[in-house]
């Protein structure tokens, strides 16, 4: 994990340091924006299906393609920066941080499994299919988005919650709660950073409403 995160940053650096010095890519990365964000919306929706299946055989390898999804997302940090969009804290750190999540959170560690993923893996799953139909032209789900964002820490912190009690409650102890201590601090950071990225843009679009008041 640590040496995928490291290759990711420097890939990351690299595209930046290349962008500074020819300028974004104007011709093809808008068009490679576009099919990213229209093939996760389609590929997100398919999670889901995979995640609510009733079968326990397919447990297992929900967890990882799940898992193998959010090293997908990278794309969107790396695509938005050749096109000379601008990264910011709220979307870098989110996207740096939840294979790390789902790392500790949903895989499997020495034959035993963490309970009580399939929540917050079917809340993500359900709003990153709307999200990216969104970024990829579907303006029709824009009203239920900060909705679903919302929802899906939510979820996923209450999830982390029922687990640690139902632990506590049958006598199981401490071991490994620190997984579900490190998923709900990373949750809750999202939805922080999520929460002053809101409150930024209202801000923005109140002075330019403002300001075009005063032109008028």
């Amino acid at each position: 994990m640590v040496l995928q995160s490291l290759a990711f940053i420097s890939v990351w650096l690299a595209t930046t340091l290349l962008v500074r010095h020819r300028g974004p890519s104007t011709a093809i990365a808008p068009h490679l924006v576009k099919f990213h964000n229209r093939s996760y919306s389609l590929l997100s929706f398919l999670l889901l299906l995979l995640i609510l299946s009733p079968f326990p055989q397919h447990d297992t390898p929900a967890r990882y393609v799940y898992h193998l999804s959010k090293f997908y997302e990278y794309l969107d940090i790396l695509s938005v920066t050749a096109s000379g969009g601008e990264v910011h804290l709220h979307f870098g750190f989110h996207h740096l941080t939840t294979p790390w999540l789902t790392f500790v959170r949903v895989l499997p560690h020495h034959g035993k499994v963490c309970e009580g993923w399939k929540w917050f893996a079917a809340a993500n799953a359900a709003h990153h299919a709307l999200m990216y139909a969104y970024f990829g032209g579907w303006s029709g789900v824009r009203e239920v988005l900060l909705w679903t964002g919302e929802a899906q820490l939510g979820i996923g912190i209450a999830a982390d919650a029922w687990a640690v009690w139902g632990r506590l409650a049958r006598g199981e102890g401490v071991q490994e709660l620190w997984r579900f201590a490190m998923s709900s601090g990373l949750l809750a950071t999202y939805w922080v950073l999520h929460t002053r990225e809101m409150r930024m843009r209202a801000r923005e679009e109140a002075k330019r409403s403002r300001e075009g008041q005063k032109e008028e």
